[in-house]
């Protein structure tokens, strides 16, 4: 059997596959971990420490019966490690097995009496199965074992709170927030316990604070709800939990209808009239509310989709898509204290929630971890980890640890030239051992990081010189200036069709003297055969094997134009001069309105006044060339 990451390398062990396959779930690499597994049970059936990592992993994805079929083979053996048995009490608990639960959480503490995470599933499990005095026993031997564990006073607290000791709840509520002040289900288990004391706007303090920190925790909101009808309003209505909006009318399904087809169309201005009058006939209704937003957002209407948003998740504070979306706006605005918060909700939505990359480790929040390694990993597009390296430095200093990075194989020699990082690794090989992690793009909410905080650094990457060395001789006797073109983004991007051009749209560009260099790469590089009349066109895609020599060609070049994908990045980063073609409703981060990047100081931007009104840009990019020639004429 040979691992996953290098078939020719020496056949591995069981146990050396079982480990290796540990660390790659450890790091979240579910996929090799997974590989790995599989293998072993293709060499050893029913393996136990196979079927339980395969358990955990299925758990962790959303397949419940999947996870409790493996766990339950892993425990088989009556030689089953303790912590095997505790997964499987868990796994069934959550399924409502409590029976089944109880007898695997107590067989766990059996085997293992001092494993206080058995302790703690068999407490939980008898709390909700109504054994509330043999629960606090359980959950007491939790706390003794793991005097400093936040979690084991909140379900202590729960079970106090289920046998009537309220003032023994609030204590160990009170507990868990001292050992972790954002804890949110504490705050919300505590509120319902100061509601219970009379002390509503107490409660109703800790039950806000519960929502801020976790607006998908559901209980809260139920818990807002209760105490919002329970408060006392002497001469007053009730108001509404939580200021959510009163139920609207039902919409009417054909506007909706009406509606989604001008959307798909991009009648944007009409489907925002069609919306208003629908919203004016059956009140702030969140399913008209989230079309409007579809239809305000391409229009440059921020200000409005912010207030249509904020409206809907007062409704409805579990809609990530909502909040997702709320999160882009804020961030195009430039409210980065706000957006970054709602960022975070980027892997709950439906059609991301598989990419989400289950890390056993802490994710870490920006507190200073002296001696201890940090693993950052990259997680979307090439152009998003070219951006966010330039913060690896600052979570370096900030941190005080030993920077492990993981990019993607492209990106792999380019981030090994960058400082600040003592490791870089390629995707899904395994990490040294380390402490906590972070993927780049939460680096800003870690770090705190706001607008006027940008740039943080500048040509923080490093072309390789030998490319370099070999792309001058290869361009040596092309008349300048030379400018790199690339017209088209990732085909299979969402928003391609309004942010891609094709190369005959760059024929404004056309004109005497000056050399365009095709750094174009994928489908669209096959239009180099065809280059607009007086466009003077070397293409290079085919030359172009890798960001190495996309980054060496940058250097080199007088400036790049292209459309919104990874060479504006990798220019910026390098510190090249670039000029970014942007649509009327551009990519958040490149904020509103602004012809400079606070990201990138070496990149220009030119952006659409209308949607689809490329033909302005391109005329307004032509001067800026002829511009650039004759300070070119005049310096030589």
């Amino acid at each position: 059997m040979g691992p996953t990451a290098d078939r020719a390398a020496p056949p591995l062990t069981v146990r050396e596959a079982i480990a290796l396959a540990h660390t790659h779930w450890n790091a979240g690499q579910a996929a090799q971990a997974e590989d790995l597994c599989l293998r072993v049970l293709d060499a050893v059936p029913d393996q136990p420490d196979a079927r339980h990592l395969l358990g955990l992993i299925a758990h962790a994805y959303g397949h419940p019966a999947l996870a409790l079929a493996h766990l339950r083979a892993a425990c088989q053996s009556h030689a089953a490690p303790a912590v095997y048995c505790s997964n499987l009490a868990e796994v069934c608990r959550q399924q409502g097995r409590l029976d089944e639960a109880e007898a695997a959480a107590r067989r766990a503490v059996a085997a293992d009496p001092g494993l206080a995470e058995g302790w703690n599933n068999l407490g939980i499990i008898l709390q909700e199965a109504g054994q509330l005095a043999a629960s606090l026993d359980c959950l007491q031997r939790v706390a003794a074992l793991l005097p400093d564990s936040a979690q084991a006073h909140n379900n202590l607290g729960n079970t106090c709170k289920r046998l009537g000791d309220n003032p023994q709840a609030l204590a160990h509520y009170r507990r868990a927030l001292e050992l972790d002040p954002d804890y949110a289900q504490a705050l919300s288990n505590m509120a319902v316990a100061l509601g219970d004391e009379g002390r509503h706007e107490a409660a109703l303090a800790a039950i806000r604070r519960a929502i801020e920190i976790d607006p998908l925790l559901p209980q809260a909101h139920l818990n807002l709800a209760a105490l919002e009808r329970a408060r006392p309003r002497p001469g007053q209505a009730r108001a509404i939990p939580g200021g959510a909006p009163a139920p609207a009318a039902p919409p009417d399904e054909h506007a909706l209808g009406e509606a989604e087809a001008l959307l798909r169309e991009g009648r944007y201005a009409q489907a925002e009239t069609l919306l208003r009058d629908a919203l004016a006939q059956a009140g702030r209704h969140v399913a008209l509310l989230r079309l409007l937003v579809q239809a305000l957002r391409p229009q440059g209407k921020l200000r409005e989709a912010r207030d249509a948003l904020e409206h809907v998740l007062r409704a409805e504070p579990g809609d990530t898509g909502s909040r997702f979306e709320l999160a882009e706006v804020l961030l195009t605005e430039g409210d980065f204290d706000a957006g970054w918060r709602e960022y975070r909700y980027r892997y709950h939505l439906a059609h991301t929630a598989a990419l989400a990359r289950h890390v056993q480790k802490p994710r870490w929040d920006g507190r200073p971890i002296p001696g201890q390694t940090l693993l950052l990993h990259d997680e979307q597009g090439y152009g998003d980890t070219f951006q966010f390296l330039q913060l690896v430095a600052l979570a370096r200093a900030r941190s005080g640890a030993r920077i492990v990075l993981e990019v993607k194989e492209p990106c792999h020699a380019l981030a090994r030239r960058s400082d600040g990082i003592d490791e870089v690794i390629v995707a899904g090989s395994p990490p040294p051992p380390f402490d906590l992690h972070c993927e780049l793009m939460s680096l800003p909410l870690a770090l705190g990081l706001r607008l006027d905080d940008l740039p943080v650094r500048t040509a923080y990457l490093r072309a390789d010189p030998a490319r370099v060395a070999r792309w001058r001789a290869r361009l040596a006797d092309l008349p300048r200036p030379l400018v790199g073109l690339a017209w088209a983004g990732r085909p299979t991007h969402p928003r391609d069709a309004q942010r891609s051009l094709a190369l005959a749209d760059m024929a404004p560009l056309a004109q005497p003297g000056v050399t365009f260099i095709g750094l174009q790469v994928g489908e669209a590089s096959a239009q180099a055969a065809s280059p607009p009349p007086g466009l003077n066109l070397v293409p290079l895609g085919q030359d172009i094997h890798d960001f190495d020599d996309t980054a060496a060609i940058l250097t080199l070049l007088d400036v790049l134009v292209s459309v919104d994908s990874s060479p504006v990045h990798l220019a910026g980063a390098l510190g090249c001069p670039a000029w970014a073609l942007l649509p009327f409703a551009s990519d958040w981060r490149w904020l509103r309105e602004r012809r400079d990047s606070p990201w990138y100081p070496s990149v220009r931007l030119f952006r659409q006044s209308a949607p689809d009104a490329w033909q302005p840009v391109l005329e307004e990019v032509a001067v800026a060339l002829r511009a650039l020639q004759a300070a070119r004429s005049a310096a030589e």
